[in-house]
């Protein structure tokens, strides 16, 4: 497991610029801002080398693009992206009532029904759409919603976050260095409430399983999956897809837990394999989504020659 590819990144812009950008989000619609990204994404892409690695990979590699299609679609994803990053601030500014989520499929029905069980239930999002609507979308009173976050976030932006996500009832479970965070997640899924964890990325320490992904083979975090086999708990990968300018439609998908006669890590395994296949059918509707902007695939390294 390379450290290179771990993820320790967090949102950019500085306490004061991220001061500024909730304060003109509290009562400005977002899509005001949209044009200036049109001057930003140029420069992130001359000077964000590692980031504009991992998406001529993600182009040329696994949707086998050519020079011009990488390039283009490289800047379109980036486009994409900070129109998202935008829309977080716009949320955690108070300022969510302009964005509507359209529940697209069925799966949302089988959500509901574990709502009236008494075990808790894990929601699997990715780094794909924006996944910080995750509040809007299941709001009930039926189960504690918890969000399993990255605590390296500015301390203006864990504010936000955490004055935003109490207005939903959602109460944010930071990732420790002293791995605490893990009995928070434990504590909450005993008392039969929601735990919803980004599942695609992984950090120092944490046990991966290499699947192929999209063609190549990519490593994910399994703890997620391995407790909820332990606890026989139901899981749902969870995408919030960006459809237009303040439209989002909201994917679940129920993920089977009910393999029989193998053993927990097995089952963990079956969990992982399920929720990246959901990822992966996510992602052909959604190519330009993908936000995981960094060496993802081990073979990204192979590409340093050809780039620079």
């Amino acid at each position: 497991m390379a450290e290179h590819r771990q993820w320790r990144g967090k949102t950019a812009g500085g306490t004061i610029g991220q001061s500024a950008l909730f304060i003109m989000l509290r009562r400005i619609p977002v899509r005001i801002f949209y044009p200036v990204l049109y001057l930003i994404i140029p420069f992130c892409l001359i000077f964000y080398t590692k980031g504009r690695k991992g998406l001529k990979y993600y182009y040329s590699k696994i949707w086998k693009e050519n020079w011009w299609q990488s390039l283009r679609h490289s800047f379109q994803s980036e486009l994409l992206f900070g129109k998202v990053v935008l829309d977080k601030f716009a949320v955690l500014a108070g300022n969510s009532q302009q964005f509507d989520i359209e529940i697209e499929t069925s799966g949302f029905a089988q959500f509901e029904s574990c709502l009236e069980s008494e075990k808790g239930l894990i929601l699997a999002g990715a780094h794909i759409g924006n996944f910080e609507l995750l509040g809007q979308l299941v709001r009930q009173d039926k189960k504690k919603v918890n969000c399993v976050v990255f605590a390296g976030e500015s301390a203006q932006y864990q504010s936000r976050r955490t004055i935003a996500f109490g207005k939903n009832d959602v109460t944010m479970i930071p990732i420790l260095p002293d791995m605490s965070h893990l009995f928070a997640i434990k504590d909450a899924l005993d008392k039969g409430e929601i735990v919803a964890i980004l599942c695609d990325r992984y950090e120092g320490g944490r046990k991966v399983k290499r699947l192929n992904f999209l063609g190549q083979m990519a490593d994910f975090p399994t703890g997620a999956f391995l407790m909820a086999a332990q606890m026989e708990i139901p899981v749902f990968s969870c995408f919030i897809m960006k459809e237009s300018k303040t439209h989002y439609s909201g994917y679940f998908c129920k993920v089977d837990n009910d393999v029989e006669g193998v053993s927990v890590s097995k089952r963990a395994e079956s969990l992982l394999t399920q929720y990246v296949g959901h990822l992966e059918q996510i992602l052909h509707h959604y190519p330009h989504q993908w936000f995981n902007h960094f060496p993802f695939w081990p073979e990204v390294d192979s590409m340093d020659k050809n780039i620079n």
